[in-house]
């Protein structure tokens, strides 16, 4: 496995694939992989005649100095298990490679998406997410594009990125993976202790449990049960919201059978979660 530190180098890497028609499919992460990172990048294996995944902690997307410092850092770990499973290229750069002097600023008109959800709990975030992705997607030009759906409203973020900047990308959003107990996989599980993990498996349950009420209840009234029922399980609820999954416009009305997600953020052990299900 190739590992690159820098864009000079990836480039000289890619100009030579490319010139040989090879494929190539991306995997962005932030690094502390899990089963679900390798997931995707199974797939980009799978679809593609190279797989490149990304390990870089963008400072950027973090609006809580302390959650930046705690994020987890497992470089080493990360190398070894792209390894095992056959990835073809990984590249590690360090904040000024992607974030040069000199670098323009990326604009996009987020709308919507910037103000709802996510957008207002975490200022700054979504741009963020736009100026790494789209310095990414300028060095790589992939042809595909792995994204997980536990960041429901990143992926939507990302997709309208691409649609502006990138319509020769395809996005391949895939389904979260989740532990047995239905916790979705997540880098800040490791920040949650054993009785953590447990009391958050819960999280699942109840969304599944609105999902289920599926035009047998009130809408509003499924959701209240769910942060009551959460609240019982030391989880505090952030939001708990119902939206339109084609546009995530929030609604508190049921969707057509497949439009219908519910997203939630909640605090267990100060840290801080997110899952969602669509139905």
């Amino acid at each position: 496995m190739f590992i690159f530190k820098t864009h000079t180098e990836l480039s000289e890497w890619l100009r030579l694939q490319k010139s040989e028609n090879h494929s190539i499919g991306f995997v962005p992460t932030m690094g502390a992989l899990h089963s679900g990172h390798i997931a995707l990048v199974k797939k980009a294996i799978e679809q593609n005649d190279l797989a490149l995944v990304s390990i870089f902690v963008n400072p950027k997307q973090f609006n809580n100095a302390i959650d930046f410092e705690k994020y987890p850092i497992t470089t080493n770990e990360d190398i070894a298990f792209l390894e095992s499973v056959g990835c073809h290229a990984v590249y590690i750069p360090a904040v000024d490679d992607i974030y040069p002097e000199g670098l323009a600023h990326v604009d996009l008109d987020l709308g919507m998406l910037n103000e709802v959800l996510e957008g207002p709990k975490r200022p700054g975030h979504f741009d963020g997410v736009v100026q790494v992705v789209h310095r990414f997607f300028s060095i790589i030009q992939p042809d595909k594009v792995y994204l997980g759906l536990k960041d429901f409203q990143q992926c939507k973020v990302i997709e309208a990125l691409t649609n502006t900047y990138f319509p020769n990308i395809h996005l391949e959003f895939c389904a979260t993976e989740r532990e047995l107990t239905g916790l979705a996989k997540s880098s800040r599980n490791m920040r949650l202790s054993e009785a953590g993990k447990a009391s958050a498996s819960h999280i699942y349950q109840a969304l599944q449990h609105i999902a289920h009420q599926y035009k047998k209840e009130d809408l509003s009234s499924a959701k209240r049960a769910a942060i009551l029922y959460l609240s019982k399980h030391q989880i505090e609820v952030e939001y708990l919201e119902s939206a339109n999954a084609d546009t995530l416009t929030l609604t508190s009305q049921w969707q057509e059978p497949t439009h219908n997600v519910v997203l939630l953020a909640a605090y267990l052990e100060n840290v801080r979660l997110i899952d969602n299900i669509q139905f």
